[in-house]
C-alpha cells in the first residue's frame, strides 16, 4: 500500500503519527509538504522528520510541478491525502491531470461557522471539492462543515489529529501519586490575535488577585511559543516567557506544571490540548478550543471565550481543588487521549485505505 501525504507545515505530532504508519506491514510512505520559512526560529525540521520520506518544498519558491509529476509518479501511490485547498501544491496535487486516477482524501480541520465565506464555500470549492472519494476531520465540529460541504456522512472520517507517545515519553509520564505536585499553569501556543493572550494576561492578574485575598500563594503562568503578541506577557508579574521551544522541551514543561490554559477565541481542534492530556496535564480551556468536546471530560474545566472574569475564575477554582482531585484529573486525561495517540491514528489510516480500496474509490462528494 503506497501512500502519499501532501501537507503544509512541519509539526513534530504529525511526524510522530507519519513513523507510527510508516513502520506497519504492507505500508509505504511519502510526504510532500510546503513550508513557511521562519527566519530567527531554531526548529529543527531534520531531527522533527528523521527517517522519514520526506520531499520539502518552501512556499516562496516556485513549485517544480514536472520534477514532482516525475517523482511522484515513480512513488506509484495508491492513495492520496491531501491538506487544505488553499495552499498551491494542494492544490496543484488535488487538480492535475497525472494524478486524477488516484483516489484522494481531503484533510481539514475547520468547523462550520455562520459566515459567508462558510456559507458560500460549497459553490466556491464545488470544482476542487469533487476531486475527493472522502475527507478526514478531527472531531465534530468539523465534521459538520464537511457535510455541509457536500460529503456524505459514509464518506466523512474522523481522527485527523494524534499526538506521539515514544517510549521516551512513555517513561517520562508520571505516576498519580507524582501529579499532586505540580503547580503553575502553562499556556503553549503561537502569540497570535486568535490565542487572546491579552485575554490570558487580564485573567492571570485578575486570578492573582483573587488568590491573594483568599491568602493563597498565586501560581506562576509559563508561556512558550512565538509571535506578534509578544508584548502581552513580557514584564508582567508571575509570568515566565520561555519563547520558542523544541517539542521535547514542551514535553518537559508539560510534565512540570499544574495545568494548561488556553484562551483562544478561534481554535478548530488545538493538539496542545491532546499533548497535555497524553501528559497527564488537566487543562483549562475556552468553549472556542473544539477538541474540548472529545477531551475534556472530567479532566478540566471550560470557560466563556473572550471573557477574562471567567477564565480567572477558572484558574481559581482549579488552584483551590485538593491536589488528589487534581492528580485524578489528570489520569482521567490520559485515558481520554488514548484513541489519539499515534498508534491509534496509524491504524485508522490504514482502516481508511481499506475501506476506500474495497468500495473501488468511493464516489465523488
Amino acid at each position: 500500500m503506497n501512500l502519499l501525504f501532501v501537507w503544509t507545515g512541519v509539526t513534530a505530532y504529525m511526524a510522530d503519527c507519519w513513523r507510527a504508519l510508516a513502520v506497519l506491514p504492507g505500508v509505504r510512505l511519502k510526504i510532500v509538504i510546503q513550508e513557511k520559512r521562519h527566519p530567527g526560529t531554531q526548529f529543527d525540521h531534520q531531527g522533527v522528520l528523521r527517517s522519514l520520506d520526506v520531499t520539502l518544498i518552501y512556499e516562496d519558491e516556485p513549485l517544480d510541478r514536472d520534477g514532482l509529476r516525475k517523482e511522484l509518479t515513480s512513488f506509484s501511490p495508491g492513495l492520496i491525502f491531501v491538506v487544505g485547498w488553499r495552499a498551491k501544491l494542494s492544490r496543484f496535487i488535488a487538480m492535475d491531470s497525472c494524478f486524477s486516477h488516484i483516489p484522494k482524501v481531503l484533510i481539514f480541520d475547520l468547523p462550520f461557522a455562520w459566515t459567508l465565506k462558510k456559507l458560500i464555500a460549497p459553490v466556491v470549492l464545488w470544482f476542487y471539492i469533487r476531486r475527493f472519494q472522502a475527507c478526514f476531520v478531527p472531531g465534530s465540529r468539523a465534521r459538520r462543515y464537511a457535510r455541509w460541504l457536500g460529503f456524505q456522512e459514509r464518506q466523512i472520517e474522523q481522527g485527523l489529529f494524534a499526538v506521539g507517545m515514544g517510549a521516551d515519553t512513555k517513561e517520562r509520564v508520571p505516576s498519580e501519586s507524582l501529579q499532586s505536585v505540580r503547580k503553575g499553569f502553562l499556556f503553549v501556543g503561537r502569540y497570535a490575535k486568535e490565542k487572546r493572550l491579552d485575554v490570558l494576561v487580564k485573567a492571570y492578574k485578575r486570578y492573582r488577585m483573587l488568590a491573594e485575598a483568599r491568602n493563597e500563594v498565586p501560581w506562576g503562568l509559563s508561556c512558550c511559543g512565538m509571535g506578534p503578541d509578544q508584548h502581552y506577557i513580557r514584564g508582567v508579574e508571575g509570568i515566565t516567557d520561555y519563547g520558542f521551544c523544541q517539542p521535547g522541551q514542551v514535553a518537559l514543561l508539560m510534565l512540570n506544571h499544574g495545568a494548561l490554559v488556553l484562551s483562544s477565541e478561534f481554535d478548530p481542534w488545538p493538539l496542545v490540548i491532546a499533548e497535555a492530556c497524553a501528559a497527564g496535564l488537566p487543562v483549562i480551556c475556552t468553549e472556542a478550543c473544539g477538541n474540548h468536546v472529545e477531551l475534556i471530560q472530567g479532566n478540566g474545566l471550560v470557560c466563556k471565550s473572550n471573557d477574562a472574569k471567567s477564565l480567572a475564575q477558572a484558574m481559581l477554582a482549579f488552584h483551590l481543588l485538593p491536589e488528589q482531585q487534581r492528580a485524578v484529573m489528570g489520569v482521567k486525561g490520559m485515558e481520554l487521549v488514548k484513541p489519539y495517540l499515534s498508534d491509534a491514528w496509524a491504524e485508522r489510516v490504514v482502516a481508511i485505505c481499506e475501506r476506500l480500496t474495497r468500495v473501488g474509490g468511493g464516489s465523488s462528494a
